[in-house]
């Protein structure tokens, strides 16, 4: 791959699918077939991304936590063209997940694992853990991310991908269900301005921000919508606002500058699916 050459990535989050295809999900008031949502994206994906670089699905992959759920997902996958990279998020079994998915992704699913496009390094935690809705990425983990991120030269970049929220985002009710430890995780990338955006899922919603270091430069925070049903955040109470699967578009460049954007799958474009 070329030094000079610009990277296109999509992300995806949050499928929450099933072991069987047509299944409604159970806690949305809004009727919505998770996996159908996902087979829709994918080929849409296929059919308007077909040179982009990667696919990242970052995390919730199912919702019903069985090996048939990630049996249904690896059908869903095996016939896309794009490189998959996939990562844990509160409602997954990670184990699970390596067992019925290894095959099918291009990084082995561990609790940290990286790859490189050009310049630019994409790094994947798993900040899931069992039996919880909130975040929290181990010491191992966060030494891993050290030691990748003290590895790379000057002219390299990093982007890093996570399940759970690693900032506040204004929600009374999912901000208890962020990354716990995310002081922790801020310092560690305290001392690397190669890392220029992180990137994760969780909210079921878009967001956009940045976390500002003690030196006075910051890093680009992005929250990526649901494939499955999307929420709202200014209530008490999650409140359900429609369920068009969502893709955000991340384009990294030779020089270390990032765009991105959010875009949602409508009835007028599932044709093309």
């Amino acid at each position: 791959m070329s030094q000079d050459q610009t990277i296109q990535l999509l992300q995806i989050s949050d499928t929450h699918c099933y072991s069987h295809t047509d299944a409604y999900l159970e806690w949305s008031s809004l009727l919505v077939q998770p996996n159908r949502n996902l087979r829709l994206l994918l080929k849409h994906l296929q059919h308007q991304y077909a040179t982009a670089d990667a696919l990242i699905i970052s995390g919730d992959l199912a919702q019903e936590v069985v090996a048939g759920t990630y049996e249904r997902i690896a059908e869903l996958l095996k016939d896309f063209s794009l490189p998959v990279y996939a990562l844990a998020g509160n409602h997954d079994v990670p184990t699970l997940m390596q067992v019925h998915l290894n095959s099918l992704v291009s990084q082995t699913i561990r609790p940290f694992s990286a790859t490189q496009f050009a310049q630019w390094h994409c790094l994947f935690l798993d900040s899931s853990e069992a039996e919880r809705n909130d975040g929290f990425l181990q010491a191992e983990q966060l030494d891993q991310l050290e030691h990748y991120l003290a590895g790379l030269h000057t002219d390299n970049y990093a982007l890093i991908f996570l399940h759970h929220h690693p900032v506040p985002i204004g929600s009374p009710w999912i901000d208890p269900w962020g990354l716990q430890n995310n002081t922790t995780f801020w310092d560690t990338l305290a001392a690397f301005p190669s890392v220029k955006a992180v990137c994760f899922g969780h909210i079921h919603n878009e967001f956009a921000s940045t976390y500002s270091r003690k030196n006075g430069h910051s890093i680009a925070v992005y929250g990526t919508p649901a494939t499955c049903v999307q929420l709202d955040h200014t209530s008490d109470q999650p409140r359900f606002i429609h369920t068009h699967p969502a893709w955000r578009e991340i384009i990294l460049h030779p020089d270390g500058q990032l765009k991105t954007a959010v875009h949602y799958l409508t009835e007028s474009n599932t044709a093309l699916a």
